[in-house]
């Protein structure tokens, strides 16, 4: 686990951001107007807007790992990887050792098409590294979140304090930043390592209940 404290002087303060329709229906999936691919000097290059969303500071779609469709409500009676709770699951699993999404199973890639998919925990290991890129505290059109710059090629992102999906509700939006990897957290297969950040730490990990595989996520693509 890669742990970074950064001490930050900012009052929280939650807005509204833009969200966009997510559509995967048929294979019409492409990658959406204003999507652009930004080159932070890291071994991928970065979206700068999440999936689902129309603009940088916009939340986006939240998925459960492993899905590529949003829905009303998450749990393990909902999800498509489990037979009801977290001991029956009939795919990435202990028994299949299957530690990496596959494409077909990647929001990202079903969404947007391309070369797009979901960045794995060794991806964020590398934009979460100090040396490769520096992470400031912002507010964004009334939305908190880290600015997150290539020491490279000074270019930047914007990642949103995001919350996540959990049963029918959106929790701690405005508090902490949770998205998604493609990687699965072997030791306990139910869950799935995340990028997880607040005003004062960043964190990838594998969290506790909100990373459990059937919790709504969003996710910020690379390709």
């Amino acid at each position: 686990m890669k742990k970074i404290f950064l001490m930050v002087l900012s009052v929280m303060f939650f807005g509204a951001a833009g969200n966009a329709q997510v559509d995967v229906s048929g294979n019409s999936a492409k990658t959406p107007d204003g999507v652009e691919a930004v080159d932070l000097g890291l071994s991928v290059k970065w979206a700068n807007m999440n999936v689902g969303a129309t603009k940088d500071s916009g939340f986006g779609t939240y998925f459960a790992w492993g899905e590529t469709k949003p829905k009303e409500y998450y749990s393990w009676n909902t999800y498509i990887w489990s037979k009801g709770n977290s001991n029956f699951l009939i795919k990435y699993s202990t028994t299949d050792r299957k530690a990496q999404l596959a494409l077909s199973d990647d929001a990202a890639r079903a969404n947007w098409g391309g070369e797009w998919r979901m960045p794995t925990m060794n991806e964020y290991d590398e934009l979460t590294d100090t040396t490769n890129c520096k992470w400031e505290w912002m507010t964004k059109e009334g939305v908190n979140g880290y600015k997150v710059t290539g020491k490279k090629t000074g270019k930047s992102i914007f990642l949103p304090i995001t919350g996540f999906r959990f049963y029918g509700d959106v929790q701690f939006r405005a508090i902490n930043g949770i998205y998604w990897t493609s990687s699965l957290y072997m030791t306990n297969p139910y869950k799935a390592w995340c990028l997880e950040f607040s005003f004062s730490d960043i964190n990838v990990h594998y969290g506790n209940l909100s990373s459990n595989r059937f919790s709504g996520r969003c996710v910020r693509a690379v390709r």
